[in-house]
């Protein structure tokens, strides 16, 4: 059984800090809230325009993703009083962080859109991949997890039963999803919470 969760659809929510907006595309248990953090996972998108501070999420592990502009760095405050830790994330390279360690961002080239996901740290694990499928091709995933999203970074996609464009979101509870591009390419985001 699949689920589309179109773009326009999304939960629009203020940061924790205040600082900026999410669009909120899943999160569980669905009566939990971001403010509370009272959350077992959570998947969001947002548009990072300046620098800024991450919002501390300290029962949390992220993974962020950069979907749309050029690289941004990161820099993470271990230990007080210690040199920072600066790492640069280029495009749909995945990167986790914990959500307890006070980090800010640094745009290199103008304002990103990113991906986000939520994990509470040893009670829900996650998978995660960038896929790309070319027209040609014919994508067998195996979603294998208790939780399976697929997030349509670009293109256009089909599986058997809907049809998903970029931006959108497909909810999957079958093990095994074929999928193609009606696109010279697709690519998505595949995360699987267990």
């Amino acid at each position: 059984m699949h689920m589309l969760i179109k773009k326009e659809n999304y939960k629009r929510a203020t940061w924790k800090n205040g600082l900026g907006f999410t669009d909120e595309i899943a999160i569980y248990p669905p009566e939990s809230s971001l403010v509370k953090g009272d959350f077992l996972w959570r998947l969001s998108s947002a548009r990072i325009e300046r620098a800024s501070p991450f919002s501390l999420f300290p029962a949390h592990d992220r993974v962020l993703l950069i979907l749309k502009g050029n690289a941004i760095r990161m820099i993470h405050t271990f230990e007080e009083g210690e040199p920072p830790e600066v790492v640069e994330i280029p495009e749909l390279e995945p990167y986790e962080f914990p959500g307890d360690v006070p980090s800010k961002c640094e745009l290199l080239d103008g304002p990103i859109t990113d991906f986000s996901i939520f994990a509470r740290t040893g009670e829900v694990s996650v998978n995660y991949r960038v896929q790309r499928i070319s027209s040609d091709e014919e994508f067998v995933w195996d979603a294998s997890g208790r939780w399976n999203f697929a997030f349509a970074i670009g293109g256009e996609i089909k599986t058997d039963e809907v049809f998903f464009s970029e931006g959108d979101t497909l909810s999957v509870q079958t093990s095994q999803v074929i999928m193609k591009s009606v696109t010279n390419e697709a690519t998505l985001f595949l995360i699987c919470f267990d």
